[in-house]
């Protein structure tokens, strides 16, 4: 494989060595893994989910202890949908057509709907998956199951931003799909979210049908001197040195937001020369100005007062009660009842997430460019 030209990436997976340690979180996955568990990771968008559960496949693939299958609900918004990036990902990751096609992929791909034809150039047969209706959901479904128990190896399906089944149009969504997982239980399943408190709720509520069905596992920010470490070996690989006071900045300014710290490390070192503080402001401004345009759309999405509301939250970076008298004085926010109407709904659509300290924005780059305005 060939190595990459910048060693901070910024999507996909390459190998543990672009990897920045998650020993921890990895031995805990394979441990669950070990003693056939479901897990469930959850942490906030952009801080390295989806990385750890690519790290822990290739693992998993290299060691040759299993099939390994990653789907994403992220804009799925019903089951029949679900259904389609599920079958997709199962006939790309595990469905070889190379050869032909075989009576047990067969009866997969009629029953998940999908069409088939051929490559003119290879001659090979393409597959592509279509929407079920709801009425052959189950059945899709059993198949996709029964398809992947016939493995002799134990297979693993990671599902990314599994709180989207709740505002699936489908009424009992996450019935069906618990229902489905029980169904086969030699499937392991790895749920990934970024929406914290539903996940939690969604494994830890005794009324919910996922409830005590897998292990929790939060993911927290990688360990800065770890961290630190990673960046720095790289930076002297390649004849360049870059100083703590300058990391521990970069550190700060994204609140250790992984992609972020990789967004500016693969910006410095392209650059080619030792960072110092007046390139990392460099690299911040640029990152805020590529970024405003779609920040500057958000406006529209929102009321006046939810605007101000955020803004304002944005400004203390973290506030543990925005309905306090003490907040909402110093940012001139008028009532309270409004203030916490607007907060709902900053929450309910992601801009505003609850940390165990107080409220903070998801995207560490909004804060930043609302910080400036």
């Amino acid at each position: 494989m060939r190595a990459p030209k910048n060693p901070f990436l910024l999507s996909g997976y390459h190998s543990p060595a672009y990897f920045c340690n998650r020993d921890k979180a990895l031995a805990w996955l394979i441990e669950q893994f070990d003693n056939e568990r479901n897990a469930v990771i959850y942490a906030n968008r952009r801080m390295g989910k989806t990385a750890l559960i690519r790290h822990f496949f290739y693992h998993l693939e290299n060691q040759k202890q299993a099939k390994t299958i990653f789907v994403d609900l992220l804009g799925t918004t019903s089951m029949a949908e679900a259904n389609k990036k599920l079958a997709t990902a199962i006939i790309g990751q595990l469905g070889n057509t190379a050869n032909g096609l075989g009576k047990t992929l067969m009866g997969l791909l009629s029953a998940v709907g999908a069409t088939i034809s051929m490559d003119p150039v290879s001659g090979a047969p393409q597959v592509s998956v279509g929407l079920v209706q709801p009425a052959a959901l189950p059945r899709s479904m059993e198949a996709i199951g029964n398809y992947l128990k016939a493995y002799t190896k134990p297979v693993v399906i990671a599902i990314d931003e599994f709180q989207q089944i709740v505002n699936y149009s489908d009424a009992n969504a996450e019935a069906m799909f618990r229902s489905w997982t029980q169904e086969f239980p030699m499937i392991r399943f790895v749920f990934s979210g970024s929406h914290r408190h539903m996940m939690q709720t969604m494994f830890s509520d005794q009324h919910r049908p996922f409830y005590s069905s897998a292990q929790l596992m939060a993911l927290h920010p990688l360990e800065a001197s770890e961290y630190r470490k990673f960046i720095q070996a790289f930076f002297k690989k390649d004849k360049m040195q870059i100083t703590d006071d300058v990391i521990e900045a970069m550190f700060a300014w994204a609140r250790m937001q992984t992609y972020y710290v990789q967004l500016i490390c693969n910006k410095l070192f392209a650059r080619a020369q030792n960072p110092n503080a007046d390139v990392l402001y460099e690299v911040q401004q640029e990152m805020l100005q590529q970024e405003a345009p779609l920040f500057g759309t958000y406006q529209q999405l929102l009321t006046d007062f939810q605007w101000k509301t955020l803004k304002a939250i944005a400004m203390a970076a973290s506030v543990e009660n925005p309905t306090s008298q003490e907040f909402i004085i110093k940012y001139q926010l008028g009532a309270t009842s409004s203030v916490s109407t607007a907060l709902n709904t900053l929450v309910k659509k992601e801009f505003v997430v609850k940390q165990d300290d107080g409220y903070c924005l998801h995207d560490t780059l909004l804060m930043r460019w609302l910080q400036q305005l």
